[in-house]
Protein backbone atom coordinates (compact mmCIF):
# COMPACT_ATOMS: atom_id res chain seq x y z
CA UNK A 1 0.00 0.00 0.00
CA UNK A 2 1.27 3.21 -0.65
CA UNK A 3 2.01 5.96 2.10
CA UNK A 4 -0.38 8.76 0.47
CA UNK A 5 -2.82 5.78 0.87
CA UNK A 6 -1.52 5.03 4.24
CA UNK A 7 -2.06 8.73 5.40
CA UNK A 8 -5.76 9.48 3.77
CA UNK A 9 -6.60 6.09 5.56
CA UNK A 10 -5.58 7.97 8.74
CA UNK A 11 -6.65 11.03 8.60
CA UNK A 12 -10.30 9.70 7.62
CA UNK A 13 -10.70 7.44 10.10
CA UNK A 14 -11.04 4.57 8.14
CA UNK A 15 -7.87 3.07 8.76
CA UNK A 16 -8.26 -0.32 10.47
CA UNK A 17 -7.59 -0.28 14.67
CA UNK A 18 -4.95 -2.58 14.72
CA UNK A 19 -3.02 -0.66 11.63
CA UNK A 20 -4.26 2.76 13.15
CA UNK A 21 -1.63 2.00 16.24
CA UNK A 22 0.76 0.36 13.98
CA UNK A 23 0.95 3.80 12.27
CA UNK A 24 0.42 5.85 14.95
CA UNK A 25 3.83 4.24 16.84
CA UNK A 26 5.47 4.50 12.92
CA UNK A 27 4.79 8.02 13.39
CA UNK A 28 5.98 8.40 16.71
CA UNK A 29 9.50 6.96 15.62
CA UNK A 30 9.41 9.13 12.05
CA UNK A 31 9.57 12.65 12.42
CA UNK A 32 8.97 13.33 8.62
CA UNK A 33 6.06 11.11 8.52
CA UNK A 34 4.29 12.47 11.51
CA UNK A 35 4.95 15.64 9.56
CA UNK A 36 3.50 14.55 6.40
CA UNK A 37 0.13 13.46 8.21
CA UNK A 38 -0.11 16.86 10.04
CA UNK A 39 0.27 19.17 6.69
CA UNK A 40 -2.30 16.24 4.65
CA UNK A 41 -4.51 17.13 7.81
CA UNK A 42 -4.29 20.49 7.45
CA UNK A 43 -4.87 20.36 3.44
CA UNK A 44 -8.09 17.98 3.69
CA UNK A 45 -9.73 20.93 6.14
CA UNK A 46 -8.67 23.73 4.00
CA UNK A 47 -10.28 21.64 0.86
CA UNK A 48 -13.41 21.14 2.92
CA UNK A 49 -13.65 25.02 3.89
CA UNK A 50 -13.08 25.79 0.17
CA UNK A 51 -16.37 23.06 -0.41
CA UNK A 52 -18.50 24.51 2.47
CA UNK A 53 -18.31 28.19 1.23
CA UNK A 54 -18.76 27.44 -2.51
CA UNK A 55 -22.27 25.66 -1.43
CA UNK A 56 -22.70 28.56 0.93
CA UNK A 57 -22.55 31.04 -1.99
CA UNK A 58 -24.75 29.03 -4.34
CA UNK A 59 -27.49 28.73 -1.37
CA UNK A 60 -27.36 32.34 -0.53
CA UNK A 61 -27.99 33.07 -4.31
CA UNK A 62 -31.15 30.65 -4.63
CA UNK A 63 -32.43 32.59 -1.27
CA UNK A 64 -31.92 35.59 -3.39
CA UNK A 65 -34.02 34.28 -6.40
CA UNK A 66 -36.87 33.12 -3.91
CA UNK A 67 -36.97 35.94 -2.24
CA UNK A 68 -37.39 37.94 -5.88
CA UNK A 69 -39.84 35.47 -7.01
CA UNK A 70 -41.98 35.85 -3.65
CA UNK A 71 -42.14 39.68 -4.07
CA UNK A 72 -43.39 39.15 -7.78
CA UNK A 73 -45.72 36.84 -7.31
CA UNK A 74 -48.48 39.04 -5.55
CA UNK A 75 -48.32 41.20 -8.31
CA UNK A 76 -48.72 38.49 -11.05
CA UNK A 77 -51.97 36.95 -8.94
CA UNK A 78 -53.65 40.26 -9.54
CA UNK A 79 -53.25 40.44 -12.92
CA UNK A 80 -55.26 36.80 -13.47
CA UNK A 81 -59.23 38.06 -12.59
CA UNK A 82 -58.64 40.91 -14.86
CA UNK A 83 -57.79 38.61 -17.71
CA UNK A 84 -60.24 35.66 -17.05
CA UNK A 85 -62.89 38.36 -16.68
CA UNK A 86 -62.24 40.35 -19.92
CA UNK A 87 -61.64 36.91 -21.90
CA UNK A 88 -64.91 35.84 -20.16
CA UNK A 89 -66.74 39.26 -21.74
CA UNK A 90 -65.01 38.05 -25.58
CA UNK A 91 -67.32 35.03 -24.73
CA UNK A 92 -70.51 36.22 -24.13
CA UNK A 93 -70.12 39.17 -27.13
CA UNK A 94 -69.41 36.56 -29.54
CA UNK A 95 -72.44 34.09 -28.31
CA UNK A 96 -74.77 36.93 -28.25
CA UNK A 97 -73.77 37.54 -32.42
CA UNK A 98 -74.47 33.80 -33.20
CA UNK A 99 -77.81 33.98 -31.23
CA UNK A 100 -78.82 36.82 -33.07
CA UNK A 101 -77.42 35.37 -36.76
CA UNK A 102 -79.17 32.14 -36.42
CA UNK A 103 -82.21 34.02 -35.14
CA UNK A 104 -81.65 35.70 -38.45
CA UNK A 105 -81.85 32.79 -40.70
CA UNK A 106 -83.98 30.88 -39.02
CA UNK A 107 -86.71 33.41 -39.44
CA UNK A 108 -86.68 33.06 -42.97
CA UNK A 109 -86.94 29.73 -43.38
CA UNK A 110 -90.11 27.87 -44.39
CA UNK A 111 -92.27 26.09 -41.77
CA UNK A 112 -91.14 22.73 -40.50
CA UNK A 113 -93.98 19.92 -39.94
CA UNK A 114 -94.55 19.45 -36.43
CA UNK A 115 -92.58 16.93 -34.64
CA UNK A 116 -93.64 14.66 -32.01
CA UNK A 117 -90.66 14.54 -28.90
CA UNK A 118 -90.73 11.95 -26.33
CA UNK A 119 -89.57 12.90 -22.65
CA UNK A 120 -86.71 11.67 -21.76
CA UNK A 121 -85.95 10.34 -18.53
CA UNK A 122 -83.93 12.37 -16.40
CA UNK A 123 -80.76 11.27 -15.38
CA UNK A 124 -79.39 11.86 -12.03
CA UNK A 125 -77.22 14.80 -11.56
CA UNK A 126 -74.05 15.26 -8.86
CA UNK A 127 -75.22 18.34 -6.70
CA UNK A 128 -74.21 21.59 -8.27
CA UNK A 129 -71.44 23.39 -6.22
CA UNK A 130 -73.32 26.41 -5.04
CA UNK A 131 -70.94 29.61 -4.52
CA UNK A 132 -71.46 31.48 -1.16
CA UNK A 133 -73.05 34.65 -1.09
CA UNK A 134 -71.04 37.41 -0.81
CA UNK A 135 -70.73 39.24 2.16
CA UNK A 136 -71.73 43.05 1.99
CA UNK A 137 -68.74 45.70 1.38
CA UNK A 138 -67.18 46.97 4.71
CA UNK A 139 -65.99 50.47 4.84
CA UNK A 140 -63.06 51.47 2.06
CA UNK A 141 -63.71 48.35 0.41
CA UNK A 142 -64.05 47.94 -3.79
CA UNK A 143 -65.75 45.04 -4.95
CA UNK A 144 -62.73 43.96 -7.47
CA UNK A 145 -61.09 43.18 -3.16
CA UNK A 146 -64.19 40.95 -2.52
CA UNK A 147 -64.30 38.82 -5.79
CA UNK A 148 -60.16 38.38 -6.51
CA UNK A 149 -58.51 35.33 -4.67
CA UNK A 150 -55.41 35.98 -3.31
CA UNK A 151 -52.35 35.37 -5.08
CA UNK A 152 -51.30 31.46 -4.59
CA UNK A 153 -48.04 30.88 -2.48
CA UNK A 154 -45.77 29.59 -3.47
CA UNK A 155 -44.99 25.90 -2.58
CA UNK A 156 -42.64 24.61 0.12
CA UNK A 157 -41.38 21.33 1.17
CA UNK A 158 -43.08 20.25 4.11
CA UNK A 159 -40.59 18.41 6.95
CA UNK A 160 -41.92 15.15 7.56
CA UNK A 161 -41.46 16.15 11.04
CA UNK A 162 -41.35 19.03 13.05
CA UNK A 163 -38.55 21.25 12.64
CA UNK A 164 -35.14 21.45 14.92
CA UNK A 165 -34.08 24.15 17.28
CA UNK A 166 -30.61 23.90 16.49
CA UNK A 167 -29.72 26.46 18.33
CA UNK A 168 -31.44 25.32 21.35
CA UNK A 169 -29.65 21.85 20.85
CA UNK A 170 -26.54 23.51 20.95
CA UNK A 171 -27.05 25.49 24.00
CA UNK A 172 -28.00 22.41 25.99
CA UNK A 173 -25.05 20.56 24.91
CA UNK A 174 -22.69 23.53 25.34
CA UNK A 175 -20.72 23.36 28.81
CA UNK A 176 -17.95 25.85 29.52
CA UNK A 177 -16.33 23.40 31.75
CA UNK A 178 -15.77 21.08 28.97
CA UNK A 179 -13.21 23.85 27.82
CA UNK A 180 -11.85 26.03 30.74
CA UNK A 181 -10.34 25.72 34.04
CA UNK A 182 -12.85 26.15 37.12
CA UNK A 183 -13.21 29.36 38.16
CA UNK A 184 -10.37 31.00 40.08
CA UNK A 185 -7.63 28.13 38.62
CA UNK A 186 -4.06 29.12 38.61
CA UNK A 187 -2.62 27.29 35.60
CA UNK A 188 -1.75 28.98 32.81
CA UNK A 189 0.23 32.30 31.28
CA UNK A 190 -0.26 35.88 32.31
CA UNK A 191 -1.87 35.88 29.28
CA UNK A 192 -4.08 33.34 29.14
CA UNK A 193 -5.19 34.17 32.70
CA UNK A 194 -6.19 37.25 31.78
CA UNK A 195 -8.03 36.88 28.59
CA UNK A 196 -9.78 33.87 31.18
CA UNK A 197 -10.77 36.78 33.44
CA UNK A 198 -12.16 38.93 30.11
CA UNK A 199 -14.73 35.73 29.18
CA UNK A 200 -15.81 34.92 32.88
CA UNK A 201 -16.97 39.19 32.64
CA UNK A 202 -17.84 39.26 28.84
CA UNK A 203 -15.02 41.10 27.90
CA UNK A 204 -14.88 39.04 24.42
CA UNK A 205 -13.63 41.31 22.26
CA UNK A 206 -10.73 41.92 24.48
CA UNK A 207 -9.56 38.33 24.08
CA UNK A 208 -10.06 38.71 20.19
CA UNK A 209 -7.76 41.48 20.29
CA UNK A 210 -5.30 40.05 22.62
CA UNK A 211 -4.75 36.52 21.46
CA UNK A 212 -3.64 35.91 17.96
CA UNK A 213 -5.82 33.73 15.81
CA UNK A 214 -3.10 31.67 14.25
CA UNK A 215 -1.16 28.63 15.73
CA UNK A 216 2.87 28.15 14.80
CA UNK A 217 3.64 24.86 12.61
CA UNK A 218 4.58 23.36 16.08
CA UNK A 219 2.75 25.16 18.93
CA UNK A 220 3.50 24.55 22.43
CA UNK A 221 0.28 23.70 25.01
CA UNK A 222 0.39 27.36 26.53
CA UNK A 223 -0.60 28.53 22.76
CA UNK A 224 -3.20 25.81 22.00
CA UNK A 225 -4.82 26.47 25.71
CA UNK A 226 -5.13 30.13 24.64
CA UNK A 227 -6.18 29.03 21.27
CA UNK A 228 -8.63 26.87 22.84
CA UNK A 229 -9.91 30.27 24.94
CA UNK A 230 -9.97 32.23 21.91
CA UNK A 231 -12.47 29.49 20.48
CA UNK A 232 -14.56 30.06 23.21
CA UNK A 233 -15.22 33.62 22.57
CA UNK A 234 -15.74 33.57 19.61
CA UNK A 235 -18.68 31.29 20.70
CA UNK A 236 -20.06 33.03 23.39
CA UNK A 237 -19.77 36.14 21.40
CA UNK A 238 -22.03 34.40 18.53
CA UNK A 239 -19.32 34.38 15.48
CA UNK A 240 -19.55 30.77 15.09
CA UNK A 241 -18.08 30.65 11.62
CA UNK A 242 -14.93 32.10 13.49
CA UNK A 243 -15.52 29.59 16.48
CA UNK A 244 -15.37 26.56 13.91
CA UNK A 245 -12.01 27.99 12.34
CA UNK A 246 -10.38 28.23 15.59
CA UNK A 247 -11.46 24.85 16.95
CA UNK A 248 -10.26 23.27 13.69
CA UNK A 249 -7.00 24.96 14.14
CA UNK A 250 -6.39 23.30 17.92
CA UNK A 251 -7.93 19.82 16.80
CA UNK A 252 -5.59 19.63 14.11
CA UNK A 253 -2.04 20.63 16.63
CA UNK A 254 -2.84 16.87 17.82
CA UNK A 255 -1.63 18.46 21.48
CA UNK A 256 -4.16 16.56 24.15
CA UNK A 257 -6.36 16.92 25.29
CA UNK A 258 -6.96 19.75 23.67
CA UNK A 259 -7.60 18.81 20.25
CA UNK A 260 -10.27 15.83 21.16
CA UNK A 261 -12.20 18.76 23.10
CA UNK A 262 -11.86 20.93 19.92
CA UNK A 263 -13.27 17.88 17.82
CA UNK A 264 -16.42 18.55 20.00
CA UNK A 265 -15.89 22.45 20.08
CA UNK A 266 -16.73 22.46 16.20
CA UNK A 267 -19.38 20.26 16.73
CA UNK A 268 -21.03 22.79 18.36
CA UNK A 269 -20.10 25.35 16.38
CA UNK A 270 -21.66 23.92 13.20
CA UNK A 271 -24.80 23.16 15.09
CA UNK A 272 -25.16 26.82 15.82
CA UNK A 273 -25.09 27.52 11.66
CA UNK A 274 -27.93 24.52 11.15
CA UNK A 275 -29.75 23.66 8.83
CA UNK A 276 -27.28 25.08 6.05
CA UNK A 277 -24.02 22.63 7.49
CA UNK A 278 -25.61 19.19 7.06
CA UNK A 279 -22.80 17.44 6.10
CA UNK A 280 -20.25 19.10 7.75
CA UNK A 281 -21.96 18.53 10.59
CA UNK A 282 -22.50 15.00 9.86
CA UNK A 283 -18.30 14.79 9.00
CA UNK A 284 -17.46 16.12 12.69
CA UNK A 285 -19.45 13.86 14.42
CA UNK A 286 -17.91 10.33 12.37
CA UNK A 287 -14.75 11.92 13.26
CA UNK A 288 -15.67 11.45 17.41
CA UNK A 289 -17.68 8.79 16.78
CA UNK A 290 -15.19 6.70 14.88
CA UNK A 291 -12.83 6.45 18.26
CA UNK A 292 -14.77 4.35 21.09
CA UNK A 293 -11.98 6.20 23.37
CA UNK A 294 -12.97 9.86 22.48
CA UNK A 295 -13.65 12.13 25.85
CA UNK A 296 -17.17 12.97 23.94
CA UNK A 297 -17.79 9.88 22.27
CA UNK A 298 -20.87 9.07 24.72
CA UNK A 299 -21.94 13.39 24.10
CA UNK A 300 -21.85 12.76 20.18
CA UNK A 301 -23.91 9.82 20.07
CA UNK A 302 -26.60 11.86 22.13
CA UNK A 303 -26.47 14.22 20.05
CA UNK A 304 -27.01 12.24 16.64
CA UNK A 305 -29.79 10.46 18.38
CA UNK A 306 -31.29 14.02 19.32
CA UNK A 307 -31.01 14.96 16.19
Amino acid sequence: MFRFEQIEQYVSGKMPPAERQAFEAEMARDAELDALVHQHRIERIGLEMLVEQDLRAKMNAWDRETELFQQLQPKRARIYPLNWALRAAAVVAALAVGYWLLRDRLSDAPAQPDIVHTTPKPKKQSPAWRQPAKQPNKAGESDMAQTSLPPAPIEEMQPDGPAVDYAAVADAFFAERDFLPPRGAKGGSKTYLDALKNLQEGRYQDITNALKPELAPAPTADEVQQQELLAVAYYKNGQYADAEMAFRRVAVSRVQPYAQRAEWGVVLAILKQMPQRQSALDSALDVILRQPEHLFHAKAQQLRERL
